[in-house]
């Protein structure tokens, strides 16, 4: 039987690292999806999730209601997204299409360019759902909006991706 969010992140917060483990399987994917739909940079997307999950381990007893846990994560990542942006780094290319991110394995480098194209908020919303597998409402709670503005974004997004590409192929 699979652990409810809810029931794990009590066990973790008592110390249950196999608990905490259930919770970075399962929020593992959608937050590296949501930091790499941010920053553009695959590398730079899981190294801040790592980040991410060991700060969560360390002030997961501070957490008062387990059910906020998602949320709570996905806030501390938009921070460490904010913190990491301050830093300095050395000059990177942008993400490689062929590097094994979820885009590469079924589309093309023109689709990994359209989606790269879309606004931040459609880029994340298209990822959290089809790179991360995230049904509609678990977008919404993840990002913390209505799930009609999720099918909305959704939408746009998809139109915006069929202009592109089409006209791609017309060329």
């Amino acid at each position: 039987m699979e652990l409810p969010d809810a029931e794990a992140v009590k066990l973790a917060a008592k110390g249950d690292a196999d608990a905490f483990m259930t919770l970075v399987q399962r929020y593992r994917a959608p937050l590296i999806a949501y930091v790499h739909g941010k920053t553009r940079r695959r590398d730079e997307a899981e190294d801040l999730a790592q980040e991410v999950f060991c700060k969560a381990w360390q002030h997961l007893p501070g957490l008062r209601e387990p059910a906020a846990f998602p949320g709570w994560l996905f806030r501390m990542a938009h921070n460490a997204i904010l913190t990491a942006a301050r830093r300095p780094r050395p000059a990177q290319l942008e993400d490689d299409p062929a590097d094994g991110s979820p885009a590469s394995n079924e589309n093309s480098v023109e689709v990994h360019a359209a989606v790269a194209a879309l606004s931040e908020e459609c880029r994340i919303t298209v990822s959290l759902r089809h790179f991360s597998g995230m049904s509609t409402d678990e977008v919404a709670r993840t990002l913390g909006i209505p799930p009609g503005t999720v099918r909305s974004r959704l939408s746009r997004a998809y139109a915006q991706l069929r202009r592109r590409l089409i006209s791609r192929v017309e060329v």
